[in-house]
């Protein structure tokens, strides 16, 4: 949490992250946001203070994750990788009654213990009952730390680093639908949410580093 506190302020965001969702917060849409796990230390701080609650693991270690939630503003609603545990069930359904109600919602799609990069098919069904507006994004930060023994590679930015933040094509997922439907959402999620990472680096290549 000092970390956090230290270094977030220092970064520089040299995209422009929030003209393309504008458009869709100007219409009252709810958005839900769908990051992999190891890019969401400058979400948080992006999006705070905007009525935005995220999944978090409910264990002493989603406990620091949700400090730095609760720092910026972010509500957190905890679940664990047990789809049918009571505290994922009841974890679900308030955020996604937060999103009915107005607010916005950030899934960490390999959340909350992995595999790296392997979405878990619930993203879908949440954006479904919730009807928010699916989000994909993606970073790249100039300095970090990768902490490569961590399941995430978890992305650990330097203080004064430039950061990449990319929204990509937003997705509208239909209230019913079929698993072909719902099969076909899910690989759109993964595809956009990759070309986020992807673009975010060349982004940052193109502009060279320190």
């Amino acid at each position: 949490m000092f970390y956090y506190r230290l270094a977030a302020p220092t970064l520089k965001i040299v995209t422009d992250p929030d003209t393309p969702i504008n458009v869709y917060l100007e219409q009252g849409r709810s958005l839900l946001f769908c990051i992999w796990h190891e890019a969401n230390f400058i979400g948080f701080y992006w999006f705070r203070h905007r009525n935005c609650a995220a999944l978090i693991e409910g264990s002493l270690k989603g406990d620091v994750l949700a400090h730095v939630a609760n720092f910026c503003g972010i509500k957190d609603f905890r679940v664990t990788d047990d789809p049918r545990n009571s505290q994922t069930v009841r974890g679900t359904i308030n955020f996604i009654r937060h999103i009915r109600a107005g607010g916005h919602g950030t899934i960490a799609l390999d959340g909350p213990n992995g595999p790296y990069r392997v979405a878990k098919p619930g993203c879908v069904q949440i954006a479904a009952k919730s009807g928010a507006l699916v989000i994909p994004g993606g970073i790249a930060y100039s300095r970090k730390l990768i902490l490569k023994r961590r399941w995430d590679k978890y992305q650990l930015p330097l203080p004064f680093s430039r950061v990449a933040l990319v929204i990509n094509k937003p997705l509208e997922v239909p209230a019913e639908l079929t698993k072909e439907q719902e099969e076909g959402i899910y690989n759109e999620i993964v595809v956009e949410v990759n070309k986020a990472m992807t673009d975010a680096e060349n982004i940052l290549n193109q502009k060279g580093k320190p």
